[in-house]
C-alpha cells in the first residue's frame, strides 16, 4: 500500500483546496505583475512618443 488509503476524504479535500486557493492567488499575482509592466511600458512609450513629436 502507498498510504494513501488511510487519509480523510476531507482532510485531503482542505488540503487541495488550500493547494488551489494557493495556486490561484500567485497566478493572480504574477497576472498583476505582467498588467503593471505592460501599462507602465505602454505609458513611457507614449510619454515618448509625444515627446519627439
Amino acid at each position: 500500500m502507498d498510504g494513501h488509503d488511510s487519509e480523510d476524504p476531507k482532510q485531503s479535500t482542505a488540503d487541495m483546496t488550500a493547494f488551489v486557493q494557493n495556486l490561484l492567488l500567485q497566478m493572480q499575482s504574477r497576472f498583476q505583475t505582467m498588467s503593471d509592466s505592460i501599462v507602465t511600458k505602454n505609458i513611457l512609450f507614449i510619454r515618448s512618443a509625444f515627446r519627439y513629436n
